[in-house]
């Protein structure tokens, strides 16, 4: 069996939300590219997982006499719906920094915990139980046999996991993505430098995120990884630099006049820096708005280390961000053109079939104890 003959499962994972400094409206950010993303999905018969960011929804429906907010309550829910009636899958997100987020002076204030880990416990419970609470109303709404199985991490934000792990187990969720191997952000109270895989997915333990646990609980889906060489981070900053320029006033109509205060919160600024002299760029596979130079060359990279990787099942996560597409369509209609024809033994699957596969023994999570 050749490499190409291996099957390779590709999980696409979007985190359907607005710029995690609370700015963005969801017309711009979350439906309409959402309408046209999931029209390429099909062209090219594949599949998505979407991560709804449920604590900017219960911010809007608390605040409903605030410019539009009701609006944009019931576009999240349109998104939804849209998502589920085009076979889509559906599961939670949660971004704490909405948690405590207020209105002053006729702007929205998050607040700087954009790790739930660092909320109080009760505060963890209540966001997590009333977002996923009301994310399966909504899906109940569409008839669907859409299942709430998974959890995705606002700004990969998990740690201390205790509180949530209990949390997970009662509500039934098994699948839970954002730790990323090396990922160290002190402001946030993170560091996943000490997980025990870096591609793999795993069985966690309670009291450490980070360690490969013992029982069959919550499994750990690990983004994968992938980089940029030199030329290729050269070429990458001038294309940044490049696009800026052009764009900066793309955002009017969805973010007018918003003080550099708030624009500038980003305590995640610092996530990337340079890795080593072989990888400078040491990332996690993604699809935001880079060109479809970038998408070929980091896919080509984190699919070669998957196919080195010894774990028999073969499973590349590409996190997406669709509040990012607006100026990009061409190029990921042509990236996945590209995945389609050059990568036949590629598979996209939901987390339901991650699930699945969890439950037939196709996937077997790392378990402390296991060969």
């Amino acid at each position: 069996m050749t490499m190409n003959d291996k099957k390779v499962y590709i999980l696409l994972e979007d985190d359907t939300e607005i710029f995690g400094n609370g700015t963005g409206h969801i017309m711009y950010r979350m439906y309409l590219p959402v309408v046209r993303y999931v029209e390429i999905l099909k062209k090219y018969k594949a599949k998505s997982t979407f991560y709804i960011d449920m604590a900017h929804w219960l911010f809007l429906r608390d605040n409903p006499h605030f410019e539009d907010f009701a609006l944009q309550a019931e576009l999240i829910e349109k998104t939804i719906l849209h998502l589920l009636e085009n076979k889509m899958e559906v599961q939670l997100h949660l971004h704490s920094q909405w948690a405590n987020a207020t209105i002053e002076n006729d702007n929205v204030h998050v607040t700087e915990k954009w790790n739930i880990g660092q909320l109080a416990e009760d505060d963890q419970r209540r966001l997590f139980l009333e977002g996923s609470k009301h994310l399966q109303e909504i899906i109940a709404k569409a008839e669907n046999q859409n299942r709430f199985n998974s959890f995705k991490a606002g700004s990969w934000g998990l740690q201390p996991f205790a509180v949530l792990y209990d949390e997970f187990k009662e509500q039934g969720v098994k699948i839970v993505l954002g730790p990323t191997k090396g990922l160290k952000l002190s402001v946030l109270d993170l560091d996943y430098t000490s997980m025990e895989s870096e591609i793999t997915p795993y069985y966690c333990r309670k009291d450490d995120i980070n360690r490969i646990g013992d029982n069959k609980e919550i499994a750990i889906i690990p983004m994968t990884p992938t980089y940029l060489n030199w030329i290729d981070l050269i070429r990458y900053v001038w294309h940044v630099k490049f696009t800026g320029f052009m764009e900066r006033h793309d955002k009017d109509m969805d973010i007018y006049g918003v003080p550099d205060k708030i624009l500038n919160l980003n305590p995640v600024s610092n996530r990337d820096r340079i890795h080593s002299l072989k990888m400078p760029y040491k990332t996690n596979l993604k699809m935001n708005k880079q060109p479809y130079w970038y998408l070929k060359k980091t896919f080509k990279r984190a699919y070669k280390m998957v196919m080195k990787n010894d774990f028999e099942y073969k499973l590349i996560v590409l996190e997406t961000h669709t509040k990012d597409f607006k100026n990009v369509f061409d190029d990921i209609d042509k990236f996945m053109e590209y995945l389609t024809i050059n990568y036949t033994n590629l598979e996209f699957i939901t987390t339901s079939d991650l699930v699945r596969h969890i439950d037939e023994g196709k996937l077997k999570p790392l378990l402390k104890g296991d060969n």
